[in-house]
């Protein structure tokens, strides 16, 4: 009697976190919306291969299990293909927003749990910030015995400048009501990443298991949902609306295809399964025959930002106006007004007092960074050099981004540059186009503190401004503790031609432990 009970205990603590298998044959989506941890199971194929691993699917920042399945036929193409699924539901369910740490740690037991109802090893097809999660599992929390390869799919390994935008002072209103400054978006900024990838590369561990990786080059038309993401990457070099290709470049694994995806649909099965398929296999040996990561920059993009964008932020009860130079031979000048609700009216000014009427594009960001975000995108040709007026019009208080970009010769001859370690930070010019003497900066400093292995925002320690001439050195102070240093910086100035002109430049800056800048 007791063994009959210890068993029906022991399929009872199973069942409650697992969802009930699908009878073999019939394909159904499973189930949905659990807390972080809960575990579902796909429909067991007709033709299932006997042989092939169970592919656990695990989701982006902002996501749910749910992504796999729901407006995507990535789950019903595995099916079709004869491997048994499994799904889960990690820190990124339901507005909780976790770092590599806490979903690493989440995923890691869960592999195992996994591994041990199916009696197979894994393959994890991962999307976004999934393929980090992932990683860390693996790695750091050793679940490596449990998994034969890794897929990641659009994953930010050396992190996004979206996730560096949103912690820059001119966005700190609108990120905070939308709740964007979450542990995970803190993760994904380029320099936490590259202090993530210092302490991951040469792991024992990080070899244990085959990574293969594919990137984006997409962002879909103007209006869609990453359009916007795309234009303010597209400074740092082909992206897919919210990972550039050489952030999505992953030390120890190889590059399968860089392909015409946005962030989106490199996850569907219709685009992308053909290309991973090979590697869904228990088979540890390497291919030869694939495009490998070499062909990459040995690391992801260095601290070497062009000055594409102007970007201004607060709140404002009603109406918002904001003014900014244009300088002259500007091709185009996009606008993006991010509120956290949609605004009434957006109106453009010229600098000779003509309301400029163009098509105004909205939409509801529906994931990653600024999930939730109502974005008024606007493209205006061949701007008239001068001083323009934006004006915002909405019911009640709403936080808001602007950000205007440019198309202009100009942008590729004004840079913000790291000396000294990244200690300091300088502008530098070419002296083609700027009156370099004429120029003036004004930058904001913060500092937010962040606990060791795994961290916790501890809360900001330093918040400073400043005014500097364009030759002056910005320097970082030093602080006790481990953190992200957040430097957003606005210069003004005229162009040979007399004409004035405006950029922002946002970066962040980590120090670890031991004082070492990334």
């Amino acid at each position: 009697m007791k063994k009959i009970f210890s068993f029906l205990f022991v399929w009872f603590l199973v069942m409650a976190v697992v969802a009930t298998p699908a009878d073999a044959g019939k394909f159904t989506n499973p189930g949905s919306g659990g807390a972080p941890g809960t575990w579902y199971i796909g429909s067991t194929p007709d033709h299932l291969i006997p042989d092939a691993p169970v592919i656990l699917f695990v989701q982006g920042l902002n996501s749910s299990a749910s992504t796999w399945y729901d407006n995507n036929d990535m789950y019903e193409t595995a099916y079709n293909n004869g491997y048994q699924t499994a799904f889960l539901e990690l820190y990124d369910s339901g507005g909780t927003s976790e770092d590599m740490w806490d979903n690493g740690s989440l995923l890691a037991a869960k592999i195992q749990e996994i591994y041990n109802y199916f009696g197979k090893k894994l393959v994890l097809v991962t999307h976004s910030k999934g393929g980090i999660d992932a990683q860390t599992a693996l790695v750091h929390y050793n679940a490596y015995p449990y998994v034969s390869n890794v897929i990641t799919l659009g994953s930010p390994h050396y992190g996004s400048q979206l996730a560096d935008l949103a912690y820059s002072s001119w966005a700190s209103w609108l990120a905070d009501i939308l709740g964007s400054k979450s542990d995970g978006t803190y993760s994904l900024q380029t320099s936490y990443m590259n202090y993530f990838r210092s302490i991951t590369d040469h792991h024992a561990n990080v070899n244990k298991n085959n990574y293969y990786t594919l990137a984006g080059t997409k962002w879909g038309s103007f209006g869609s949902s990453l359009y916007w993401g795309g234009l303010y990457l597209s400074q740092y070099g082909t992206n897919d609306g919210a990972v550039t290709v050489a952030n999505a470049y992953l030390p120890n694994g190889q590059m399968l295809q860089v392909g015409d995806w946005d962030h989106s649909t490199i996850k569907y099965g219709s685009s992308t399964f053909s290309i991973f398929k090979p590697f869904l296999t228990t088979n540890r040996a390497m291919s030869s025959s694939i495009q490998t990561t070499s062909l990459f920059p040995e690391k992801g993009l260095e601290s070497d930002e062009n000055g594409s964008h102007v970007i201004r932020g607060g709140s404002f009860q009603q109406t918002a106006v904001e003014n900014f130079a244009v300088e002259s031979n500007v091709r185009t000048l996009t606008i993006n007004w991010m509120s956290d609700q949609p605004v009434d009216t957006l109106t453009m000014i010229s600098p000779d007092h003509q309301l400029v009427n163009v098509p105004v594009a909205v939409y509801q960001q529906e994931e990653d960074v600024f999930q939730g975000a109502w974005n008024h995108v606007a493209v205006i040709n061949q701007p008239m050099p001068g001083e323009w007026t934006i004006q915002a019009k909405a019911d009640g208080t709403s936080a808001y981004l602007l950000v205007a970009t440019f198309d202009s010769d100009l942008t590729k001859n004004i840079k913000l540059k790291p000396k000294n370690n990244k200690n300091k930070w300088v502008i530098e010019t070419d002296g083609t186009k700027i009156k370099t003497k004429q120029m003036n900066m004004e930058y904001s400093l913060d500092f937010v503190a962040k606990e060791n292995n795994p961290g916790k925002k501890k809360g900001k320690k330093l918040k400073e401004k400043a005014s500097l001439s364009a030759h002056d050195e910005i320097v970082i102070p030093k602080q006790t503790e481990a953190g992200v240093y957040h430097l957003t910086l606005d210069i003004k100035g005229e162009t040979l031609d007399g004409k004035p002109f405006e950029r922002t430049f946002i970066q962040t800056i980590y120090k670890d432990e031991n004082g070492n800048m990334y």
